[in-house]
């Protein structure tokens, strides 16, 4: 227990460490779960003396922990209350069966037990989603145990069972059950999931200390079916009985012992986070320094979470990391051997998918030595690896560990902040640049913001209000705050970890906090105590060295001048002043990347400045933030140089093409669509699309030839130029690896936007053609205002193709998709592009608001020089502008009313609602841009 007197952490840090220390060496603080519990009450002894149940208060446990809808406790998840309920139903039946008269209750009560314990089963999972669950081995797990229920008469139909059997079918077919008699793996944690599938005698050889991979339910199982009796296992049990997390209560947890995990990972914790080996007493130190010294040598330089588990990379960089820490470094040759692969480090042998924290946890333990510059190519690949996860992630970042997204940012920002301070002092020099400034850096602030803009009111982090999420919350900041950048927001910074170790101080933990993940989620109290003294203890105060000043050159004054003019936006009239900053800071931290790209495609000789170009990330960046839609850092930096390359191209159809005579724009016309057309041949059943692997996820996509015909008699300084425009697009490997239907969309979205410009060009000529005197009224125009802002005006606004182009992204970066479209249904599809063409119309009609000076000088067609503006008078500019805001205004209802219906549409499928928050942030954006049109005019002069 924590006291709320923090004037003496080091005390209180010792106290907590020397708990640690034991008499035999073994420890274990995980908390008792249902589960486990469920399997060992189902364990029956039979002697001479007749039979009995090995530890009649497991089952007493049970009946205790029954709640009144007839369930068992969902810890942190679904996936919590199905296991837990679905192992008590099968011990009720257990002890129903064959009760033992003056242990068990009557039969009678057992049954009604029984009755509702199935009800609440089949409750949960029906209202489960399968794929949510991280849980590890739930998908071998819950099919065994419904296998066995049904043998008793519990037959269970739910939404998601199909998905829980492709899991399983997934699962076992990369995995045989004989495996288990010869080689070592994680699957003997877990035996009762293979109960009717392996002979347990076989393996009783795989046997440690009494158990199985130290886990009571693995080697209650192996009890139950084996054909004899095995002493050892039963001794294993009664230990675990004793000084497990139960206490002799009868509650048993996912796994005792657990000593290396939870030794490596409190003093971790602690001595990277301000406390010194004296705080934490050195007796004690050397003691627990020494027990991880000795597995190490011992296991060929890795360990696992106890003694003769099998090792993993976690728990072995952990231990690296300790010995480092407390000044006794030790080789990390076995982490390297075992564990490195060719992108990141696998946490054990087999892993399927790789370990952000565990990869985290690697990078700490080599940035912590002297001879970190040894191992800078293991560094560079390792943050590389976590840069791509972090940079790809939809949202925060999971773990297959923790629960908690505040997990994964702590871990990262430990190890980014470590790294940039290893970095700065010259020892990884071969480490380039550009990853620091634009991976790194980029990251570890996203970071920051994020974590500042969950803060709850309480000062507290987590929807639960936690005390252990808040600690990680607090040691994100702190860590974060190795980047200079941070100064920018040095006061919010300060509020918030001083609002959150108050939070700490007041309110003292009790019971565990289940974050971490086993086959049930579980807590541990004296892990959950050492965040919390971390986060009381850890410094955020830093100096910086010149190399890292010099990353980012980012002005405050112009942070703040563009804070105040997006801050006066409708869009962001209620964002708080320094989320508006923290958005604009993060902005200008993607701005040296979309530089480097800049002039890729078109070109700006004798172009004015683009001022738009240093608004084009705040955009993106600000809408992102505003409503913590957090959309990957891949997708957000794609739709900027979407934003910017769609800028040039309107720039350049109008300096460019539109500057060509009726015969040349003819040819132009021609060029477009026969570059449209190569495609569309490129893509037919007679020649499919070649293939290609997008080296970021490795997936296969088909990929569009380059144009066959290069016709010599277009405009020399048109037809590459816009050949590499459209190329660019639709070589995009996300649109390469969309359903048909969608790439379609892009392709025939994007000929429209580029001849769009075409058709503008020439409803320009003929307006400027137009006397002066008349040229308040646009006199030959080929249909109405409403026909025209809805075909050639809003497709030259670049809104619609740019809203299917997102759409690939989207569904490229939300693998769970279905067919690789954000929208399924024929109408779905439809409201989709009504609501677009709305948000077009709207955004046309704002940019001609806030352009009608420039339009005039240049002598360009705009919305209000169209006859149906001309009662207001020829004069009257501020009535003609009133009347197409009223009209835009009509326009977002509109686009409004279609969001609303799409959302209607996606009903409680959380994929769905997750894409949705991903089209309101496009229609934001597309919103920004009209706000900052009627503002002013930040386009280029022609």
């Amino acid at each position: 227990m924590i006291s709320p007197n923090v004037t003496d952490l080091g005390t209180q840090a010792s106290q907590l460490v020397r708990r640690l220390r034991t008499k035999d060496g073994d420890l274990g603080f995980m908390s008792c779960a249902i589960y486990d519990t469920a399997w060992v009450s189902m364990v029956r002894k039979t002697t001479s003396e007749g039979s009995r149940w090995l530890i009649p208060e497991c089952f007493e446990y049970i009946l205790q922990a029954q709640l009144p809808d007839g369930g068992w406790e969902a810890y942190a998840c679904d996936v919590d209350g199905i296991l837990n309920t679905a192992a008590s139903l099968l011990a009720l039946e257990t002890h129903a069966e064959n009760p033992i008269i003056g242990t068990d209750p009557p039969v009678e009560d057992i049954k009604e037990r029984i009755g509702r314990a199935q009800d609440s089963l089949s409750r949960q999972l029906q209202e489960w989603n399968v794929n949510d669950t991280v849980h590890v081995g739930f998908e071998i797990i819950l099919p065994a145990l419904l296998r066995l229920l049904r043998k008793r008469g519990h037959h269970f139909e739910f939404d998601g069972s199909a998905d829980l059997e492709e899991l399983n079918r997934i699962k076992l077919s990369k995995f045989k059950p004989e495996a288990l008699y010869s080689f070592k793996t994680t699957a003997l944690h877990s035996l009762e999931a293979f109960i009717g599938m392996i002979d347990f005698d076989k393996v009783a050889h795989q046997k440690v200390n009494g158990s199985f991979m130290f886990s009571p339910s693995s080697t209650a199982a192996y009890l139950m079916f084996a054909s004899s009796w095995d002493d050892e296992c039963e001794q294993y049990l009664q230990m675990v009985f004793k000084n497990g997390a139960g206490c002799g209560s009868g509650g048993m947890p996912s796994a005792y012992p657990s000593t290396y995990f939870e030794i490596s990972w409190i003093l971790t914790t602690l001595l990277h986070n301000g406390y010194s080996p004296d705080d934490l007493g050195l007796d004690s130190t050397d003691v627990l320094s020494e027990m991880l010294h000795n597995a190490l040598s011992e296991q060929g330089g890795t360990i696992g979470f106890a003694p003769s588990t099998q090792a993993d990379a976690d728990d072995t960089a952990k231990a690296l990391l300790t010995a480092s820490l407390l000044d006794k470094p030790l080789s990390p040759r076995g982490l390297l051997d075992e564990f490195e692969g060719s992108t990141h480090f696998r946490t054990y042998s087999g892993e399927r998918d790789p370990s952000f924290t565990a990869n985290c946890n690697v990078l700490l333990a080599f940035l912590s030595r002297s001879d970190a510059s040894d191992f800078a190519t293991q560094i560079q690949k390792v943050t590389a690896f976590l840069c791509d996860i972090w940079w790809t992630a939809d949202g925060h970042v999971g773990d297959k560990w923790n629960l908690s997204p505040y997990y994964p940012s702590m871990l990262m920002a430990e190890a980014f902040g470590q790294l940039l301070q290893v970095w700065s002092n010259g020892a990884l020099n071969s480490i380039p640049k550009e990853l620091i400034r634009d991976r790194v850096s980029t990251s570890l602030y996203q970071a920051l913001v994020r974590t500042l803009q969950t803060q709850n009111e309480d000062g507290s982090w987590g929807s639960i209000h936690s005390r252990e999420e808040t600690a990680y919350a607090i040691l994100t900041i702190a860590h974060a705050c190795q980047l200079p950048v941070v100064n920018q927001l040095w006061t919010t910074v300060q509020s918030a970890v001083a609002r959150g170790r108050k939070f700490l101080q007041q309110n003292i933990g009790g019971k565990p906090e289940y974050l971490w993940v086993e086959k049930v989620s579980y807590g541990s109290i004296l892990l959950s105590q050492s965040y919390v003294l971390a986060a009381l203890k850890v410094s955020y105060d830093r100096s910086y060295p010149p190399c890292l000043l010099n990353l980012f050159n980012i002005s405050k004054k112009k942070v703040n001048e563009f804070a105040r003019f997006n801050a006066m936006l409708p869009l962001f009239s209620d964002m708080e002043p320094w989320r508006i900053r923290a958005a604009i800071v993060e902005g200008y931290m993607l701005l040296p990347q979309l530089r480097e790209r800049r002039l890729a495609i078109f070109p700006r000789t004798d172009m004015e400045e683009d001022k738009y170009f240093e608004y084009i990330p705040f955009t993106w960046t600000l809408c992102n933030n505003r409503n913590n839609t957090f959309l990957s850092t891949k997708t957000l930096v794609e739709m900027m140089v979407i934003s910017f390359l769609n800028y040039q191209a309107d720039e350049f159809m109008e300096a460019v093409v539109g500057r060509l005579d009726s015969s040349q724009r003819s040819t132009t016309k021609s060029c477009i669509e026969q570059i449209f057309l190569d495609l569309s041949e490129d893509a037919s059943p007679d020649q499919p699309y070649s293939k290609s692997t997008d080296t970021d996820t490795g997936t296969t996509v088909r990929q569009a030839k380059r144009t066959k015909h290069e016709p010599t008699q277009f405009p020399d300084d048109v037809s590459p130029i816009l050949s590499s425009f459209i190329h660019h697009v639709m070589n995009h490997p996300s649109v390469e690896a969309s359903a048909r239907l969608e790439y379609e969309r892009v392709k025939d979205e994007l000929k429209i936007f580029l001849l769009s410009h075409i058709q503008q060009a020439d409803d320009n000529d003929r307006f400027a053609a137009q006397p002066e005197s008349t040229r308040d009224s646009f006199q030959t125009a080929r249909s109405s205002f409403y026909r025209w802002v809805y075909s050639t005006s809003s497709d030259h606004t670049s809104c619609p193709y740019s809203f299917a182009f997102y759409q690939c992204l989207l569904s490229f970066e939300q693998a769970s998709i279905t067919n690789g479209a954000c929208f399924q249904s024929c109408e779905e599809k439809y409201v989709a592009e009504g609501m677009c063409r709305h948000l077009a119309v709207m955004c046309r009609m704002y940019n001609d608001y806030g352009s009608l000076s420039r339009d005039r000088e240049e002598k360009n067609l705009n919305s209000v020089n169209f006859p149906e503006f001309s009662p207001a008078g020829p004069e009257s500019d501020d009535v003609r502008r009133e009347q197409l805001f009223a009209l835009a205004e009509i326009e977002r209802s509109n686009m409004e009313r279609g969001l609303e219906l799409l959302t209607e549409m996606a009903g409680e499928d959380r994929e769905k609602l997750r894409v949705m928050e991903k089209i309101q942030m496009f229609c934001d954006v597309t919103d920004l841009y009209g706000q900052i049109y009627k503002a002013r005019d930040i386009a280029s002069r022609m």
